[in-house]
């Protein structure tokens, strides 16, 4: 009997960062489900390629605003020998400010970069591989360590996540480990143009930001490293150490 690939379910991996992190660890062996919610065609492309490449990889559909969709999709991906590990990617990202604000729009957020995330891993503890301990990560955002006022609703549920994840590390020990990765501006974001995204990487201390292969890096550390948990890995070039009045996405000046 050959060896059993690890299992591992990846929210919102159909593009961008959930993607490159699909991909690069597809390569290092693991069974990779690939989740989405309306971007069924570029998750099916994804996941195609790897498997012409000889990688594992599926897809799963959810509506992580659904707690019963999040029940469901955990269910599903541990069918068989159970899961490994969840990576909580998936994030609803949409701008507002504290001064002018609407219950939706909190109420959205809180959905699903917060309750989805301690849905799916108290289902996940319930559906780990027989006798392997579990691990969790949760995709942070490095403006909780250098705060401003924009994309309020957001930031307010990444804060949340965070002391999520450290209640779950503690909680679910010894059976999970619960990390984060909080990277930086790492594509370009908010209306920038590709010259206004290098800039904002120029203005870091490192004069440069986090890349894919750098958030890939630290979720290969978290995944392989069986004594951590409770711990961010902010991946920034430094910029939470010069904090800005607003997000580096609005910031057009040298």
């Amino acid at each position: 009997m050959g060896m059993v690939s690890r299992k591992l379910l990846i929210t919102g991996a159909a593009r961008r960062i959930g993607a490159a992190i699909a991909t690069q660890l597809a390569s290092d062996g693991w069974h990779v489900i690939i989740h989405c919610n309306r971007n069924r065609q570029s998750a099916d492309e994804l996941c195609n390629n790897l498997l012409q490449k000889g990688f594992k990889a599926e897809v799963l559909q959810a509506d992580l605003s659904n707690p019963d969709a999040c029940i469901q999709l955990i269910q599903q991906a541990s069918q068989g020998e159970g899961l490994d590990a969840l990576i909580n990617n998936a994030s609803l990202f949409v701008y507002d400010e504290i001064t002018e604000f609407s219950a939706q729009t909190l109420q959205s957020h809180m959905a699903v970069n917060v309750a989805a995330p301690a849905i799916l891993t108290a289902e996940f503890a319930k559906n780990i591989r027989h006798e392997n301990q579990g691990c969790v990560i949760n995709m942070l955002d490095s403006k909780l360590f250098g705060l401003n006022p924009d994309y309020f609703t957001y930031t307010l549920s990444k804060a949340a996540l965070q002391n999520f994840g450290i209640l779950a590390a503690q909680a679910y020990a010894p059976k999970l480990r619960v990390n984060a990765i909080a990277p930086g501006i790492t594509l370009p974001s908010g209306g920038q143009t590709q010259e206004e995204f290098e800039k904002s990487h120029q203005r870091n201390l490192l004069r440069k930001g986090a890349d894919t292969e750098d958030i890939v890096a630290a979720a290969r550390l978290i995944l392989s490293t069986s004594s951590m948990t409770g711990e961010t890995i902010i991946l920034d070039g430094g910029a939470h150490l010069q904090p800005l009045p607003r997000d580096v996405a609005f910031m057009k000046d040298n």
